[in-house]
């Protein structure tokens, strides 16, 4: 999937702008005049300026701000306050400035006659699809209070796994980081008086020492050139990311490598799993929800499963058969969801699903990290007594050199 940047106007005739997924920009604008919108122009979003304002800014939304947003808002609704008041409230309380001006904005188109789902769809790029289309189903179910309770839940379980992930990566990283500044620092600063002394004294340098060396002799004379380089190399994998066939081709790598890839194919299970059954309890459709699913996973391997999914549930298959066929998900997960399909409980046995792999990809997790760990031990040992050697053995050759 590419992004792409629209202009669109409402039915009140108010523009508006924003930026949205989709494998063509005829798909995107098909799906803004499914919405309701009269489409102005579709763009493809690229090209070094789109690049920056895809970087983190000041005013992102975290997902402590969409579990307050939720759960408050499904407490007061509970409690029999109308769904604009509740919302004022909210805008009130909300100290992020994105978040609270689109609070107070869909208040305002609600007041005007829109329902929540529509005033919610003008701010795709806060709220996502999965967001939108639970609404709208709570709102026709007349449970919006419960939905939002599940959308709750359903952000913290996402929230919990990747947390999860970042706390497992954070030392390795660290330790990796840290380990390259002083191999650099002792290359670039300490060993060329060192080698100098050495080679003054006409004592031939051993192979580690000479290896530095050789390093340091190339970082000097070709720091520019490297630091383009890994410009380079992270501005190509970055624009590599947002093309169809380059996230493809790294999203299949991901789910093929050892180890990594298990841990990756389950996160994207626990998450399926857990999206499709927050969505069936909520009264959203078969057919939408697949298309939702579809729209939010960002695993392009799991998005065209899902897409063939919804081809087949369309022609009147099922759902469990064409994930066999995919070959993608372990037989427990179509186990289950067939169970699911022949009872009438999809949404259960796939909330079973979610919190088994939810399970596992902790486990695994904590697998990986004892795994990793020791390995980088090693890794950084070996970085040290090869530092060490190549400080060493000049000295010993220079003992030998005196002595005779």
């Amino acid at each position: 999937m590419a992004d792409f940047n629209y202009k669109v106007r409402d039915d009140k005739g108010k523009a508006i702008q924003g930026k949205m997924s989709g494998t063509s920009s005829e798909v995107v604008a098909d799906h803004l005049h499914d919405l309701g919108y009269t489409v102005i122009q579709v763009k493809k979003a690229g090209g070094f300026f789109s690049f920056r304002a895809e970087l983190p800014s000041l005013s992102r939304i975290k997902t402590e701000d969409y579990v307050m947003l939720t759960s408050q808002l499904s407490a007061m609704i509970g409690a029999g306050l109308s769904l604009t008041v509740a919302l004022e409230v909210l805008a009130d309380q909300t100290e992020n400035p994105r978040l609270k001006s689109a609070i107070a904005t869909v208040a305002e188109d609600i007041r005007g006659g829109a329902s929540f789902a529509e005033a919610l769809r003008k701010h795709h790029g806060i709220f996502s699809a999965l967001f939108i289309n639970m609404v709208a189903a709570g709102e026709v179910a007349g449970n919006l209070d419960d939905v939002l309770a599940r959308l709750t839940i359903f952000i913290e379980k996402q929230a919990e796994i990747r947390q999860k992930i970042l706390t497992a990566l954070f030392y390795p990283i660290i330790l990796l980081i840290f380990s390259l500044f002083v191999v650099i620092f002792i290359i670039i600063t300490v060993l060329p008086s060192f080698v100098k002394i050495f080679q003054d004294a006409k004592v031939p340098l051993p192979l580690p020492t000479l290896i530095l060396y050789k390093m340091n002799l190339f970082i000097r004379s070709s720091w520019l050139l490297i630091i383009l380089f890994l410009v380079a190399a992270y501005i190509g994998l970055h624009f590599a990311k947002k093309s169809q066939t380059g996230k493809a081709f790294m999203d299949r790598l991901i789910l093929d490598l050892p180890i990594i890839g298990s841990l990756a194919r389950k996160i994207e299970i626990a998450r399926f799993s857990r999206t499709l059954s927050a969505l069936l309890v909520s009264g959203v459709p078969m057919l939408q929800t697949l298309e939702t699913l579809s729209r939010t996973t960002e695993n392009s391997v799991f998005a065209g499963v899902i897409k063939d999914t919804y081809e087949y549930v369309r022609k009147g298959g099922t759902l469990s058969d064409q994930l066999k066929r995919s070959g993608e998900l372990p037989a427990l997960a179509v186990k289950m969801a067939a169970v699911g399909e022949e009872t009438g409980s999809l949404d259960k046995m796939m909330t079973k699903v979610a919190n088994f792999y939810e399970m596992s990809v902790d486990y695994s997790i904590k697998r990986v990290t004892a795994l990793v760990e020791p390995l980088l031990l090693v890794f950084v040992g070996g970085i040290v007594g090869f530092i060490m050697a190549s400080v060493i053995l000049p000295i010993f050759r220079m003992v030998g050199t005196l002595r005779r």
